[in-house]
């Protein structure tokens, strides 16, 4: 649902400046067939080089990417291996290292029941913790529509592939190189970065982690504090004006 992000009208003024193509990971669009049963879902490396594809088929050249959780995991991927193809990243949630022991052992879980195609009510809390953290503490508007998306509008068993994929993925193996002889041959994201997270979000330290391998004079880590509506669907006035990079290039991915 990243893109309701771009569907308010606070987003007018950059819709007017911007062509802005959402992609979708295989079989998670709304409606979605299930997949075949011998299909080999994607590992996150191989998502990421699906962008290269999608890049080519609109005929752009480079494009300011935008991304929630996995898709921020998929675009910084794509960021450390063609540099020059990115002029920025905004993601939000976004997690720099492998899946840890709790992480795998409570999505291992939910999988299970989503590649037999059921979306337990269990799996439907856990993905609302996944993006909400504290629920209760969040729009209960929205909270009420994310419940029913998850419910009525995803392939379950799609997304357990999806799921599997996510916490197979392999940390992103870069470093803050502060050295200029050094920072040439270092792997670094090396495009300018808002890293943004929220006083409710559940990968607060994720988003910590991942700004401390970041170069710090593209970087900007941002906590919204206090902020009962969930940023991918309400964009704040200070992250629309202030902290989106400001680039010449008119495509945002």
């Amino acid at each position: 649902m990243t893109w309701n992000f771009m569907a308010y009208p606070d987003m007018k003024q950059l819709l007017s400046a911007f062509c802005v193509i959402h992609v979708n990971a295989p079989g998670q669009e709304q409606g979605a067939p299930t997949l075949p049963e011998d299909y080999v879902y994607p590992t996150m490396e191989e998502l990421a080089e699906t962008i290269t594809c999608v890049k080519s088929h609109v005929g752009f050249r480079s494009f300011i990417g935008f991304g929630v959780g996995l898709g921020a995991n998929v675009l910084s991927r794509y960021a450390i291996k063609y540099p020059q193809e990115v002029d920025a990243l905004v993601v939000i949630n976004c997690s720099v290292t492998q899946a840890g022991w709790i992480e795998w052992g409570y999505q291992k879980v939910n999988i299970r029941h989503l590649k037999a195609g059921r979306m337990t009510v269990g799996t439907v809390d856990f993905l609302m913790w996944h993006h909400f953290g504290k629920v209760e503490n969040c729009n209960q508007d929205l909270v009420t529509v994310f419940k029913q998306y998850f419910d009525k509008s995803l392939n379950a068993t799609n997304l357990g592939l999806l799921g599997d994929s996510y916490i197979r993925r392999t940390d992103l193996g870069i470093i803050r190189e502060m050295d200029p002889n050094k920072k040439k041959d270092a792997k670094m994201i090396r495009c300018p970065i808002l890293n943004i997270t929220s006083n409710f979000s559940p990968h607060i330290e994720d988003t910590v982690t991942f700004n401390s391998r970041l170069d710090p004079s593209l970087s900007t880590w941002m906590k919204l504090l206090g902020d009962r509506d969930d940023l991918r669907l309400y964009p704040s006035e200070k992250v629309k004006n202030d902290n989106l990079p400001h680039q010449d290039s008119s495509q945002f991915l």
